[in-house]
């Protein structure tokens, strides 16, 4: 089943919204503000929770600290290499994300994804973009895949290729949200395989959120046991609390 859109979510409203912002303006997704051709205004942009610092391994912010937080001293914390997320996880970001995620605002969607595009543009170029992908009982549920939606728009923006199907999620599991990272690396045990193999490339893998890192860690040892070399892990956002690693 393909990870993108569903026939619910259709693209005549993404369309229509493209068409109405170029001709009338948009009104802030925050402020409710007019905001010209953007979603959110510059204000509430300058005011969003930016990562300035960040561990480069985990991509947890890091404040003072530094140069890696405590977790990732240990050289084999994570299967992937290194991370990227724009903004902490909270207040308003989780509002915007929760938006696009939940009410399929595709277009708020695409405005997040171009705030990645940004920031991985002063990274290290990878060979290939792939998207963290959801079950097909999720994608059923959901309508559409995110991070997909996410990763086609970066890849899009830096020139990328984008391949849709590398990923696979074969297993069911339980909700991830009020599980410890243990429990999650434990729920996320043989959830996922990799449908395309590598000879050594540079792989990022894109989603919405970094919680834990749970979700990229798997997936990174899918993509490595098909012979990718680096994995990145790119998101828009990462959860700040160190408490629920």
């Amino acid at each position: 089943m393909s990870q993108i859109l569903s026939p619910y979510f259709g693209p005549v409203k993404y369309i229509i919204a493209k068409i109405s912002a170029s001709l009338f303006g948009h009104d802030c997704a925050l402020c409710a503000g007019r905001s010209a051709t953007s979603l959110v205004c510059p204000a509430c942009i300058e005011a969003l929770p930016h990562i300035a610092r960040a561990c480069p391994r985990c991509a947890i912010p890091l404040g003072t600290r530094g140069p890696y937080c405590g977790e990732c001293l240990a050289p084999d914390r994570h299967a992937f290499d290194d991370a990227l997320a724009v903004f902490e996880y909270g207040f308003p970001i989780d509002r915007l994300v929760q938006r696009f995620k939940y009410a399929g605002d595709l277009a708020l969607g695409s405005w997040l994804a171009a705030r990645l595009a940004e920031s991985a543009a002063l990274r290290p170029r990878p060979d290939l973009i792939v998207a963290a992908p959801l079950s097909a009982r999720g994608l059923r549920r959901r309508g559409f895949n995110q991070a997909l939606v996410i990763a086609r728009r970066v890849a899009g923006a830096l020139r990328l290729r984008c391949d849709f199907d590398a990923l696979r999620k074969v297993r069911e599991t339980a909700p991830q949200q009020r599980l410890e990272r243990r429990q999650r690396i434990r729920n996320l045990q043989d959830a996922f395989e990799c449908r395309i193999r590598f000879a050594g490339e540079h792989v990022a893998i894109v989603d919405d959120v970094i919680t834990t890192g749970a979700t990229m860690d798997a997936l990174a040892r899918a993509l490595r046991e098909c012979g990718a070399g680096r994995v990145s892990a790119w998101a828009v956002a990462r959860t700040p609390d160190p408490a629920i690693r």
